[in-house]
């Protein structure tokens, strides 16, 4: 006969049990909840990568980019077209996606002397000087677009280049004055010197300027100086994008 203490003693451990159960159910609801959040967090994070089409619009957040070098001359007619005509339009469009050196010498040579450097170019005096003062742009200047500009406008009209540098410099709101003790002191003639060695270092030498490097590589420069575009985003997609992905403003 089962007496109410014998059924006391069965019931406390059902109940011990039943106590525990109902804890572990709360504990993994619990856990869920942390980790769903978790998840929609992530996934808020990297909603900037994705899209239906796979169209990356821009380069990927490590900052992975293509390595530009501009050989060129400022009274050079088919450097100005270059820069008017090519280098500008695709910096409008995948500007993020290149690292852009500039280097002003082109054809010509440097005599060192006692008391520096002396200068020949291939279009006269002028172009040594309006040089010079595009190695100062390119060294102090340093948002892009601004530097860009300038340089854009100083080639378009560069017989004179000290009043067109402090024009161009006015009008895109560039503090002339530093650019100025550059260029007339000796750190103009030695960054112009610097641009010398970089040219001439040059593999396989310089026989055409505009000359155009990307990822250090010299490539098909006709091509290059065709549809530069082009040329700056298949080498981009080949180094970082998958067969699939497609780059946004590219051909």
């Amino acid at each position: 006969m089962v007496t109410l203490a014998s059924r006391i003693k069965v019931s406390k451990p059902v109940k011990l049990l039943g106590v525990i159960s109902f804890l572990f159910m709360i504990w993994i609801l619990y856990s869920y909840r942390i980790i769903d959040k978790e998840n929609l967090l992530n996934e808020s994070e990297l909603g900037s990568e994705i899209n239906d089409e796979n169209v990356v619009t821009t380069p990927k957040p490590d900052l992975k980019v293509v390595k530009v070098d501009v050989y060129y001359e400022c009274l050079c007619p088919d450097s100005r077209y270059f820069v008017l005509h090519e280098l500008l339009p695709t910096f409008e469009k995948v500007g993020s996606m290149m690292d852009i050196h500039l280097w002003p010498y082109g054809k010509a040579t440097t005599t060192v002397t006692e008391k520096g450097y002396e200068f020949s170019c291939q279009h006269g005096e002028q172009e040594c000087i309006g040089n010079i003062y595009h190695a100062c742009v390119e060294k102090i200047v340093e948002d892009m677009t601004k530097k860009l500009e300038l340089i854009k406008c100083m080639i378009s009209d560069n017989y004179e280049p000290e009043n067109i540098a402090k024009k161009c410099a006015s009008e895109g709101g560039i503090d002339f004055e530093e650019i100025q003790i550059c260029a007339s002191g000796s750190e103009g003639k030695l960054l112009h010197f610097q641009a010398g060695l970089k040219t001439e270092a040059l593999h396989p030498k310089v026989s055409f300027i505009p000359t155009i490097e990307i990822d250090d590589s010299q490539n098909s420069q006709k091509a290059i100086l065709k549809n530069f575009l082009k040329e700056v985003c298949e080498a981009y997609s080949s180094q970082y994008l998958t067969p699939s992905e497609k780059l946004a403003h590219c051909p």
